[in-house]
């Protein structure tokens, strides 16, 4: 008897020690840089594509150098305005400097996806430019800093631009 029960103390410390090991190795893994213990500033502003509101899309922050956090990302509604909020729904993103990119996908006519279907099933088409979709850390065509106590931007996007030749450079 006392045989098993000392097995069953060394399974039970062995997987206590597993679990322990487990935890430590996974509390690294996303969302360091985010929480409560990073200030967040409300981001807002408005985008256009030669002279239009840009209706429908996603803008998208993406932190560069030191800033700190995951970015932001928001939907222009019927004005091409948006507002931020980080991937864990809080409002606004961290202070600091961000490459900025937007996409809107569409029905190859130009209409916009139906809800109920598979994005990938309908044969949906990118309406903005590579040059603007396509974050690439060495090549940003669209920069943004961010400051407290609010930050207001306004993009004017080119449907025509031919992005720089340090975008195709991997």
């Amino acid at each position: 008897m006392s045989a098993c029960l000392d097995t069953t103390r060394q399974l039970t410390r062995g997987t206590a020690i597993l679990f322990t090991v487990m935890l430590t190795s996974l509390s690294g893994c996303g969302g360091s840089d985010s929480g409560p213990d990073i200030d967040m500033i409300p981001v807002s502003g408005s985008v256009a594509m030669d002279g239009q509101p840009l209706v429908g899309a996603m803008v998208e922050f993406h932190p560069t150098g030191g800033t700190k956090g995951n970015g932001g990302f928001g939907l222009t509604d019927e004005a091409g305005k948006f507002t931020l909020t980080d991937f864990h729904s809080n409002p606004g993103c961290p202070p600091g400097e961000y490459g900025v990119t937007f996409s809107k996908l569409t029905l190859p006519d130009g209409s916009p996806i139906p809800p109920d279907s598979q994005q990938g099933g309908v044969g949906m088409k990118e309406q903005i430019p590579p040059a603007y979709n396509l974050f690439k850390p060495h090549a940003i065509v669209q920069a943004a800093k961010v400051n407290g106590p609010e930050s207001t931007f306004e993009f004017q996007l080119d449907s025509k631009i031919e992005p720089p030749r340090s975008f195709y450079r991997e």
